[in-house]
């Protein structure tokens, strides 16, 4: 199981638990957390005769936060992971900390496979692979597509559902990585489309990346970004993806994907970026749909 698998374990749901235990170092009794946790209108439905609640919004969440290192028992109580609080302290933001710790563990090869979250990494290399100019349909789940791309390898990814493929697009978008759109049309049918959009996650990584230098040659640049996601060109998980393709991409070496492309462009517009081209410096090309540019050094705006 993992935060894909587990219909229940969506971002707001997973928060919930840790924003509820962030603000007591001693834990909290496991019955007060499901009170919390569960909506009033959920938590009776289904109930035994003995009152019992039988939702499994709360069980599986809780589960899948202890497989992913969040929480741990205590006597009666949950408490949060040292780890997890990565020494957060009442009144500090929580969701700082989550996110943290939530990115640590996702994008951490080892830690990913440790914790059962490996196939979320390979789901979204496919997904960072797509082209944001063609949004995704939200309603549809995508195993034909994928199969189609990688065959027999598409399981790795998980996304064998509906429900799978929702439930990753919540968590993508939760980390930084794409953007939903739309509602329901004239005839009430679900109309969403979702867009790969890793601005957000780029951004926020964009300290680390400049850390030591406000201007690196490209490569170095894409070597930092890949080290600390390594869905993106030259990352680990994203080499994987491309090993996977029944019919490889041309130019992979040279060209960077739309999506990265775009979000690259896209902070470059809003003066987070500059993207500059040197004569015989070597160099990136950026692939926007219908026109391309070349990018050798990417360097830091203040």
């Amino acid at each position: 199981m993992s935060i894909v698998t587990t219909a229940q374990a969506v971002p707001s749901r997973l928060f919930a638990i840790y924003a509820s235990l962030f603000e007591s170092d001693a834990g909290e009794l496991k019955d007060r957390i499901e009170a919390w946790a569960t909506p009033p209108s959920l938590s009776g439905r289904g109930a035994d005769d003995d009152g019992e609640s039988t939702t499994t919004l709360f069980s599986n969440t809780l589960q899948e936060a202890r497989r992913i290192g969040l929480v741990e028992d205590m006597d009666e109580k949950l408490r949060l992971t040292a780890d997890a609080r990565g020494g957060g302290k009442k009144g500090h933001d929580s969701e700082v900390h989550f996110l943290d710790y939530m990115k640590r563990t996702l994008f951490d090869p080892l830690r990913a496979v440790e914790t059962q979250q490996a196939g979320f990494m390979i789901a979204l290399a496919w997904f960072l692979s797509s082209n944001p100019l063609r949004p995704i349909n939200f309603s549809e789940a995508p195993q034909v597509g994928l199969r189609a791309q990688i065959g027999d390898h598409a399981s790795k990814t998980e996304l064998t559902s509906l429900n799978r493929y929702q439930n990753f697009l919540y968590w993508a978008r939760y980390l930084g990585f794409a953007t939903i759109v739309g509602g329901r049309d004239a005839d009430d049918q679900n109309a969403r489309r979702v867009i790969p959009d890793p601005v957000r996650a780029i951004e926020g990584a964009l300290a680390a990346i400049f850390a030591e230098s406000r201007e690196l040659p490209v490569e170095q640049f894409l070597t930092r970004l890949s080290g600390i996601f390594p869905v993106f060109e030259k990352g680990s998980v994203r080499e994987d993806y491309e090993a996977m393709r029944l019919i490889p991409v041309p130019d992979v070496g040279q060209r960077l994907s739309v999506t990265t492309s775009v979000a690259l462009q896209r902070l470059a517009d809003r003066q987070r970026i500059a993207l500059t081209s040197v004569a015989d410096a070597p160099a990136r090309i950026l692939d926007f749909g219908s026109r391309e540019g070349r990018v050798s050094h990417i360097a830091l705006r203040t």
